[in-house]
């Protein structure tokens, strides 16, 4: 069910997105001595590749966007820094929250805070492009047969939902999230199992190890929000936010 399907009195519920976010169309923009740039696609004189040029920006919001998160990038970026702008993410967020009457909304992904996100160091942006597994920039070559992706921006992620009625309850890396719900007992669990077994032991261990190894999948973000909760609901901590048990901290 695509959320247009989702009757207008809403749900009661939770909301999960998993790498959602990232494949979501960004905008690129570039800074040079004129200030902020766009930066377009237009076809080469071949007619059958593709390149780039720079233009004023198609939307204010762009610029509008970058001082809502308090980005002054009239300071301290070197001309020719790169990054992305995700409007489509405000966008799919507001219907997200017009949906949800009561419940909660799990967003995971990779991604930064704002102040990360657009490092004066990050001058290439985040914007990857993954074909059979393996990583590269360039979003104009294979066109059709490769994945492009741009990291989250958390804090716009944050601050935009605040506006539209949903609280923050967490922001925690996925690594912790994980161990809280529960990841670090069967890790332990699975030192324990038959040592006759012992192939199908390590595969296990390296697949849970691999969804909390902080340089891999355990460095993704996990946001949750919630709207329209009771009291005693908003003030309960969730069990993925605790602290992960004893025994995985003092068995690791």
């Amino acid at each position: 069910m695509s959320l247009d399907q989702i009757p207008e009195v809403g749900i009661v519920g939770c909301f999960f997105s998993n790498e959602l976010v990232d494949a979501l169309p960004v905008h690129r923009f570039a800074i040079k001595q004129a200030g902020l740039q766009e930066v377009f696609v237009t076809l080469n004189p071949d007619g059958k590749t593709l390149t780039e040029i720079l233009a004023s920006p198609s939307s204010e919001r762009l610029e509008k966007y970058l001082a809502w998160l308090e980005i002054d990038i009239t300071s301290g970026y070197a001309e020719g820094y790169r990054n992305e702008i995700n409007l489509e993410a405000l966008s799919w967020l507001t219907t997200v929250a017009q949906k949800l009457k009561r419940g909660y909304l799990l967003t995971i992904d990779y991604g930064y805070l704002a102040p990360q996100y657009y490092s004066p160091q990050r001058d290439q942006g985040t914007l990857q492009c993954f074909r059979r597994h393996g990583a590269h920039s360039d979003p104009y070559s294979y066109l059709g047969r490769q994945d492009i992706t741009a990291h989250a921006n958390f804090t716009a992620l944050q601050k935009h939902g605040s506006t539209q009625g949903l609280t923050q309850i967490g922001y925690v890396q996925q690594g912790l999230f994980l161990m809280a719900l529960g990841l670090g007992d069967r890790l332990v669990a699975n030192n324990r199992s038959d040592s006759t077994q012992l192939n199908a032991v390590l595969r296990r261990r390296e697949a849970l190890q691999s969804l909390i190894n902080p340089l891999g999948l355990g460095g993704f973000q996990v946001l949750i929000q919630g709207k329209g909760l009771s009291e005693g609901e908003g003030s309960q901590v969730l069990k993925g936010l605790q602290k992960p048990s004893e025994e995985w901290s003092q068995e690791t």
